[in-house]
């Protein structure tokens, strides 16, 4: 059976209420898209800072093994072995 006027919710809030959320969840989306680039620019800036210090400890190694060639060499045999018998297990 159909509701009568009387019985029906008032439309004319019930549209203002629509529309208030249709506000709060454009200010939401807004909000989301400036939160998720401020992430995208703090991993970028993270992963070149990543990539600076990465390229320095290489240099450092690089330097190391210049310098005290032997020695390079005792300790890359040494962690070779044991990185064999560790494997073998």
């Amino acid at each position: 059976m159909a509701k009568s006027d009387a019985e029906m919710p008032d439309h004319k809030s019930l549209n203002e209420d629509l529309q208030e959320i249709a506000e709060h969840l454009e200010t939401l989306r807004s909000n989301l898209d400036a939160l998720a680039g401020s992430i995208g620019a703090t991993g970028s800036h993270q992963a070149e800072a990543l990539n600076a210090q990465a390229g320095e400890a290489l240099g450092a190694m690089e330097d190391a093994i210049r310098r005290e060639p032997l020695k390079s060499v005792g300790i890359a045999l040494g962690v070779g072995f044991l990185l064999g018998v560790l494997m073998g297990r």
